[in-house]
């Protein structure tokens, strides 16, 4: 991190720099970091454009900044076919934008942002780890193939982004030729981003008053958000807590799953299970406790968030989670799979409303000190200024 701080004095170098954002299928967190460093690269001057899936969040965002949208789903679902075929699209892309940096996200999209690259013979690459593969709390994917993909990427690239010191150090365990080009730039959001939507009305939509407490979760509905382990937790909380009610945002492979354990415990008339939502900072606004309950994270932009917002929260420490939230000081960290540490620490929050409140306070505190979109931006702005001047410096020789 010193490394790249050290070198944003130069960051008028990669003023107005050519970048192209290649982003896998997302709508969380990851989703919410392209769209910030999309918003201010184009805002900051530099000439940007994305090539992501059509019609999600991040090609809206493209759309309405005017910036150049490339139709490519940069996943590498479908076999190894249909990766190549993704590869060509993206380096016609990178043929007709001319980009000086590739900046490519999390790990479908590094493996085709890497062969685009090396097909178009241009471009220097950028990759950013957002998160574990699925399935492991560690940097070695459990497919061979995705491993080779993997390496290939790394070897390729410039520069390593790892959006938590966890993240870079198991990075580095793994693949060891990354120790000089990789570093870490935490994710970033707008603090003081005005709400769309009062907390109230929020509330009156899921038939809840002001008074009641409100425990909620915004995650995508997959394995490693841990979303048996919360409604589990709910479950506890009530047997304790019985006037609390609950939500869960988000969508995904687990929602049926969510829906059956909802029934099961009795957690119907207590549990909302709301989908995916365009009003996720207003939801978590409207919460006393937000809950964090994944097996895997590499960090969490919705803790952040929630401290932005003054509220405390419960997570697991598992990733990078724990250089988010502050246990003790800002929240309250558990281990992973234990729906059980989970509720007693909820319902710890929810007995003392001047201690959440203090720890909300200081979560506000922390978000604003370490997590502004701002130093993100400035960071990474700095990674692309090595890359512009190694260009420069490679073309006067």
């Amino acid at each position: 991190m010193e490394a790249v701080a050290a070198s944003s004095e130069a960051g008028a170098v990669a003023s107005g720099a050519r970048v192209l954002l290649v982003a896998p299928p997302a709508e969380g967190g990851l989703a919410t970091h392209v769209i910030g460093l999309l918003g201010g690269l184009h805002r900051d001057g530099y000439e940007v454009a994305v090539a992501c899936e059509p019609g999600g969040r991040i090609a809206a965002a493209g759309v309405e900044r005017k910036v150049p949208v490339y139709g490519v789903t940069c996943s590498a679902r479908g076999g190894p076919s249909r990766t190549a075929m993704r590869a060509v699209r993206l380096a016609q892309a990178i043929g007709d934008f001319h980009p000086q940096i590739v900046h490519a996200h999390s790990f479908g999209a590094s493996s085709i942002g890497a062969a685009a690259c090396t097909i178009a013979r241009s471009g220097r690459l950028v990759l950013t780890m957002h998160n574990y593969p699925p399935g492991t709390n560690t940097m070695v994917p459990q497919r061979a193939g995705q491993r080779w993909a993997l390496g290939l990427a790394l070897q390729r690239a410039q520069r390593v982004i790892a959006v938590s010191e966890a993240l870079r150090r198991d990075l580095v365990v793994a693949y060891p030729d990354t120790l000089e080009k990789c570093v870490t730039i935490p994710n970033g959001i707008e603090i003081k981003a005005p709400p769309c939507r009062q907390a109230a009305e929020i509330r009156a939509e899921l038939g809840l008053s002001e008074e009641v407490r409100l425990v909620g979760m915004v995650a995508r509905l997959a394995r490693q958000k841990g979303i048996g382990d919360f409604i589990r937790a709910a479950r506890g909380v009530l047997d304790s807590y019985p006037s609390a009610a609950f939500v869960l945002a988000g969508d995904g492979p687990l929602m049926e799953e969510a829906r059956e354990l909802r029934a099961e415990l009795g957690l119907e008339a207590h549990l909302h299970l709301v989908g995916q939502v365009e009003w996720a900072r207003e939801l978590i606004q409207a919460l006393d406790v937000l809950v964090i309950s994944s097996l895997s994270e590499g960090s969490s932009v919705v803790a952040m968030e929630a401290m932005a917002l003054g509220k405390p929260v419960v997570a697991t420490a598992v990733g990078g989670v724990p250089e988010v939230v502050a246990d003790g000081q800002t929240g309250i960290l558990v281990p992973p799979g234990d729906p059980a540490g989970l509720a007693a620490a909820v319902v710890e929050l929810l007995s003392d409303p001047a201690r959440a409140e203090e720890m909300g306070e200081r979560g506000r505190q922390r978000a604003a000190a370490h997590f502004d979109i701002a130093e993100m931006l400035a960071r990474t702005k700095a990674v692309y200024a090595d890359l512009v001047r190694e260009e420069i410096e490679a073309g006067s020789k």
